[in-house]
């Protein structure tokens, strides 16, 4: 059953909290959640998967399916409040019996995880902004009730009749309260009864004090229906509101609506607003990872209201410090009590995230407020970091590639002074710069920024590239001399190149060298140095394989974008099924990895998922390579424009989709029938100029009036745009024809690309880091 028919076609609401007239601490609140219902994920005991949920502020809840085991991410398995492990795990008893959680039935859902056994029925629960978790027990075969909390730093302080109370070693200036959901008292062991329609659940809590957590609780029992409803409902909004997708392939509906979900519980505001990093030990904001992620993760999930929160709170802990060599620059890290500003890549990539954001939203206003924050993250570069040749420098880990061993803080992969990445977006941090100068009117600083922005351009080209190499140098090093290590950061820079073909060459090179089925790699494997395993602790610390081979999602989204700009989006769908995949199928649930091993071991098909299980850029990048370069959904709000640019691959024929965009909705709908493929899109509340780019012909261009509907078709020869008024009647009609200038294009592209594969380990050849030993302290 497909999401459209559940919104519409089901009418009976389920009731979450159904309850007696004794339970009067149970809401009776109706709960429509049919949608989020339909994309559970069943977990098996063999699998047991990763599964976690956060309070969209400060706190997640780490557990496993069915046993707690994780080599990985076992140190904070449990709930994690304000970046402190409060408690491990909790046990649950029925009649003085464990829970049998291990052999339990159970289906992660978005909005709570179940365990079913001959017992119980156990649904774990958070609520967005309550630091109060809720172990929900129905159907319960037994009298009475208990749940005890686990964990080394958690101890057990004191016991009244409302409650039991612990301290964790990790926050003892907090008081936890763990008391039942259904009844008032607890016994003097800690147990509730059962009431007579089998309910046992229990609240836990954490504040101040005694009195504020049984406070909370109490609130919990009066408004928990309510709050259960309003997360169910935003995320039930999320998927079939802001963004929705029903294809004729339903994993691939499902993977993309977890994707959206899990995504969106990483944007919080623990301190201001922001996108956690990754769970679970980036718990945190880093500048360039909330910037990378807040595309897929805001703009085109049509959230940019927290976008904007996100920008404005950044601005706030912008270093101000005109004699700090870091003048200028967001942080690296925004911990609870600390800041970092040790990095370059942020700021370009907020400054870029800012025009971005005005793009999606026509917010204009906030242009003038964030003008000094612009003017300062020039300037402050320009005072510490440029060089003569324009150049934005910096230290050899101020990159994303940024591990440093210890304790001498040797950069692991050095890439100072200046990295091909960082010009390109240093460039782009500039153009916006000057874009907001002229619109503020601060027509100087436009001028002289854009000098520096010239010199920039004219410089990269004979800098980067030599008469050897067919790819680009990774960095100027410190001796002023181009590094060929062959990475993917070169991705990232490829609009500094004009030549097509050339571009489409380096493409297919960056392809078949370090373009895994798994993902795209730090290193090529030809590399001297690179690693096939990120943990091999028995040869080497994980840091040295970190971006030295090491994959990397997040880099995926890039090398996505620039097969599709080079018209081979069949080659690019190869992978992003495989993360959907992967983020359906493997790992923590719904969510894509960090890292992965660029080999698999022996014996296995697929590689280790390594890093955290739930991180930010990855499953941002997915996102917004899908919207953006897929479905080809570019909006510019400042020309009051909407750029569609499809590249549909030949897989999926079709499709209905939604996209929040100009705080609008556009609807869409695609098919291709025996070759000849019609697009349709209705954007509902606003006067636009619709723009359609296909690869074959030559943009079509129209007025189009708020709820009209445009209409494409394209067949062997021509295009046709058709827009309808919203009785239905033709209004307006444009045609084009094949282009040969693009048809040229699309033949030189196939001929380039002919033949194409996925980069392949090379099991035979002897890679010096396997030599190695290393003693682990």
């Amino acid at each position: 059953m497909n999401f459209r028919h559940s919104l519409i076609g089901l009418l009976c609401l389920i009731s979450f909290f159904s309850c007696s007239e004794q339970e009067k601490y149970v809401s009776k609140e109706k709960i429509n959640d049919n949608i989020l219902q339909e994309i559970a994920v069943p977990v098996s005991k063999e699998e047991n998967r990763v599964v976690t949920y956060t309070n969209k502020r400060s706190a997640y809840f780490q557990t496993s399916s069915h046993i707690l085991n994780s080599e990985l991410y076992s140190w904070f398995d449990g709930w994690n409040v304000g970046q402190k492990r409060i408690f491990t795990d909790y046990k649950i008893e029925i009649d003085g019996k464990a829970f049998d959680r291990e052999n339990a039935e159970v289906i992660a859902y978005p909005h709570y995880l179940q365990r079913k056994t001959d017992q119980a029925v156990e649904k774990l629960i958070l609520f967005d902004d309550q630091d109060v978790i809720y172990v929900s027990l129905e159907a319960v075969k037994g009298e009475n009730t208990k749940l005890t909390l686990l964990g080394d730093q958690i101890k057990e302080t004191g016991k009244d009749k409302q409650a039991t109370y612990y301290t964790s070693s990790e926050d003892p200036s907090k008081v936890l309260a763990v008391a039942p959901s259904h009844k008032e008292n607890i016994d003097d062991d800690g147990y509730a009864a059962v009431t007579k329609s089998g309910r046992g659940g229990f609240y836990i809590s954490i504040a101040k004090d005694k009195e504020a957590a049984v406070k909370l609780i109490q609130e919990a029992r009066e408004h928990h229906g309510e709050w259960f409803k309003e997360r169910t409902q935003r995320m039930t909004d999320l998927i079939t509101e802001n963004t929705y997708i029903h294809s004729e392939d339903p994993h691939f509906d499902k993977a993309l609506a977890w994707l959206t979900l899990t995504m969106d519980g990483l944007v919080t505001h623990q301190r201001g607003y922001g996108i956690y990093a990754g769970i679970p030990w980036f718990n945190e904001y880093w500048g360039r990872d909330t910037f990378i992620s807040m595309p897929g993760g805001t703009l085109v999930l049509g959230e940019t209201d927290i976008a904007k929160k996100i920008l404005l709170s950044f601005a706030d802990v912008q270093d101000t410090k005109s004699s700090s060599k870091y003048y200028g620059r967001i942080p690296n890290i925004v911990k609870m009590e600390s800041l970092n500003y040790h990095t370059t890549d942020g700021t370009p990539r907020f400054i870029g995230q800012l025009l971005e954001y005005i793009k999606y939203s026509g917010d204009n206003t906030l242009i003038k407020t964030m003008y000094p924050t612009v003017k300062r993250s020039v300037d402050g570069a320009l005072k510490n970091w440029v060089n003569k040749k324009g150049y934005l420098t910096h230290e050899d880990a101020d990159t994303w590639m940024d591990a440093r061993r210890e304790p001498d803080k040797v950069a692991y992969s050095p890439r100072g002074s200046f990295a091909n990445d960082i010009q390109a977006l240093w460039y782009q941090q500039l153009n916006a710069a000057i874009y907001f100068a002229e619109v503020t009117n601060h027509k100087s600083d436009a001028k002289r920024w854009q000098k520096i922005a010239d010199k920039v351009q004219n410089n990269f080209m004979h800098d980067f590239f030599d008469g050897t190499h067919a790819y680009m140098a990774d960095r100027i090093d410190h001796d002023n001399q181009p590094d060929f290590q062959f990475r993917p950061n070169q991705l990232f820079a490829m609009d500094f190149i004009t030549n097509d073909e050339q571009k489409m060459k380096l493409t297919r090179e960056i392809w078949e060298h370090l373009v895994y089925p798994w993902g795209v790699a730090s290193l090529s494997q030809e590399d001297p140095n690179f690693h096939p395993y990120h943990l091999a602790w028995e040869h080497y610390h994980k840091d040295a394989a970190y971006h030295n081979g090491t994959i990397w999602q997040w880099n995926n989204g890039y090398a996505m974008q620039r097969m599709i700009e080079s018209g081979q989006e069949d080659i690019a769908f190869q992978l992003f099924q495989n993360m959907n995949v992967q983020s359906l199928d493997m790992g923590a649930v719904g969510s894509m990895n960090e890292n992965a091993d660029a080999f698999p071991h022996e014996g296995k098909d697929y590689p280790k998922l390594t890093g955290t299980y739930m991180q930010a850029w990855s499953n941002g990048e997915q996102l917004r390579v899908w919207y953006q370069y897929f479905l080809g959904i570019q909006p510019n709000a400042i020309e009051n424009k909407l750029v569609v640019a499809p590249r549909i691959p030949s897989k999926l024929n079709q499709f209905k989709f939604k996209e929040k965009i100009f705080n609008d909705q556009l609807e869409g709908e695609y098919q291709n029938v025996d070759g000849v493929e019609t697009y349709t899109y209705t954007l509902k509340e606003k006067d636009i100029q619709f723009v359609f780019n296909h690869k074959l012909f030559q943009d079509l261009e129209i007025d189009v009036k708020a709820g009209e509907r445009v209409k494409v078709t394209r067949d062997q020869k021509e295009l046709t745009l058709t827009v309808f008024s919203k009785e239905g009647k033709q209004r307006a009609l444009k045609k084009a024809h094949l282009d040969d200038a693009l048809l040229a294009r699309q033949a030189q592209s196939d001929e380039i690309f002919e033949g194409t594969n996925f980069c392949k380990p090379n099991f035979d050849r002897e890679y010096a880091c396997m030599k190695e030993t290393f003693q682990k302290n």
